[in-house]
């Protein structure tokens, strides 16, 4: 697998990184970020096998980044990847986290990037992980809290030797300039696809401007771009965002289906995001180990199939 530099002067990365986050989209609604931990404590039931040969597998392949969060299965997918890297040298994989979003006492979603918060999920995070240090420490989602607030909290947790590097994910650049101007943010995670392209005229410039890696998330676009819906899938206003709406889906659909005549449409999709100036890394979910290992074969597409597949968006109104 090909390498790139996390952040500019920053380690060597495979291109390609594993997600352990779910969903990783800044489109999708955030109290979705909440998913309740398997009830089985079968690792067969309850996917955990699976997951862990992904991981394994990923990792055979050169992936050197997986990206976890706090709050994702409840904090059961930072737990299987700590045990899943049982055996594995600690300084040949990246490790990354995200804080923010918690749970109030009511069980309802909220964010809170205050100092305190961003310090106890960073703990909560490291005993799960198993872990002494977490590479890079992300702010998952900008909410109202001073950015000077959120500054110190990341700031104590590096000086505490508890996090090496700081990033932002979901961040405007406005947000990302307030940011900026308290601590250096080494990296901006945000979704990048054919589709969802915002990045590239927003975010994107600011990161290849400022000297801050890019860590491209939700390629695939939740599976849309994958080609397995067929257009005539249902879904409640919870699972709708941009994409999974009428009349977007349908486009989106026959867009993905037109991309399947051109090659494998999730590497194409994979592929188009690395052929973006400026972005560090690709983050794909972590499917089966099959499917990964698929998806872990894309490469930076040429300017004609990178256009082409940018025509096709064009010609379905996306």
């Amino acid at each position: 697998m090909r390498m790139r530099a996390l952040f500019p002067g920053g380690p060597l990365v495979g291109e390609i990184g594993l997600s352990l986050s779910s969903p990783p989209s800044a489109s999708q609604p955030v109290r979705r970020l909440a998913i309740l931990a398997p009830a089985s404590e079968d690792p067969a039931a309850s996917g955990e096998d699976g997951a862990a040969q992904t991981i394994r597998r990923a990792l055979q392949l050169g992936v050197k980044l997986i990206d976890t969060d706090w709050i994702t299965a409840n904090g059961h997918a930072q737990e299987l990847l700590g045990r899943a890297l049982q055996g594995v040298a600690r300084d040949s994989v990246i490790v990354t986290s995200k804080a923010g979003p918690r749970l109030t006492f009511h069980g309802a979603l909220t964010l809170d990037n205050s100092r305190a918060n961003l310090i106890n999920q960073c703990h909560d995070s490291l005993f799960r992980l198993k872990t002494d240090y977490i590479d890079l420490y992300q702010v998952h989602w900008p909410d109202d809290t001073s950015p000077v607030q959120t500054a110190r909290g990341l700031q104590d947790i590096v000086s505490g030797s508890y996090a090496r590097w700081v990033g932002a994910c979901n961040y405007s650049v406005p947000q990302l300039e307030a940011l900026h101007g308290q601590i250096k943010v080494q990296t901006l995670q945000a979704p990048l696809n054919p589709l969802n392209r915002a990045a590239l005229s927003t975010v994107l410039p600011w990161c290849v401007a400022h000297g801050v890696g890019f860590l491209a998330a939700d390629p695939l676009l939740s599976g849309l771009l994958t080609g397995r819906f067929t257009g005539d899938e249902e879904f409640t206003a919870e699972d709708r965002d941009e994409f999974f709406t009428p009349p977007k889906f349908a486009k989106a659909v026959a867009f993905a289906r037109e991309v399947a005549e051109i090659g494998h449409p999730g590497r194409l999709a994979v592929g188009w995001v690395l052929a973006q100036p400026g972005v560090s890394c690709v983050l794909c979910p972590a499917v089966d180990a099959g499917e990964f290992e698929e998806l872990a074969q894309a490469e930076a597409l040429d300017a004609a199939t990178v256009q082409a597949i940018n025509d096709l968006a064009i010609k379905h109104g996306l």
